[in-house]
């Protein structure tokens, strides 16, 4: 499962570098990512992603930090799918129209760190 962890890491690092970089154009594609019509494929993508961080912990020197990302990812996946008194929505809303560039750049940060150390911890 380490080929997973590389992955997702690698994934982390460029979408962090595109939020820092490039936030319209990724703030854009965010809100098309997500539409309504997608909730349920986007619940089931976090869950998977979530549970497979967890089986692939293993391989990591940090594996308590790869098991919490993965309950987190899971855990998602369950808040996405439910819907819990329309929290997402307005977690969403919230998401696609308040925040400044700077707020997407540092979630862009937090990103890239996250990335990059995911794959300097990998065994």
């Amino acid at each position: 499962m380490k080929w997973f962890l590389f992955l997702f890491s690698l994934l982390y690092v460029a979408a962090g570098s595109g939020y820092i970089l490039y936030t319209q154009k990724l703030r854009e594609a965010t809100a098309n990512l997500l539409k309504p019509s997608n909730e349920k494929i986007l619940a089931v993508l976090a869950a998977v992603c979530g549970v497979l961080l967890i089986l692939s912990a293993g391989q990591a020197r940090q594996s308590w930090f790869i098991v919490l990302i993965g309950i987190i990812g899971l855990a998602k996946g369950v808040f996405i799918f439910l819907n819990p008194r329309g929290y997402y929505h307005q977690l969403k809303q919230w998401f696609l129209e308040k925040p400044t560039d700077q707020t997407y750049r540092l979630f862009g940060i937090i990103m890239l760190i996250l990335g990059t150390a995911i794959f300097s911890w990998i065994s």
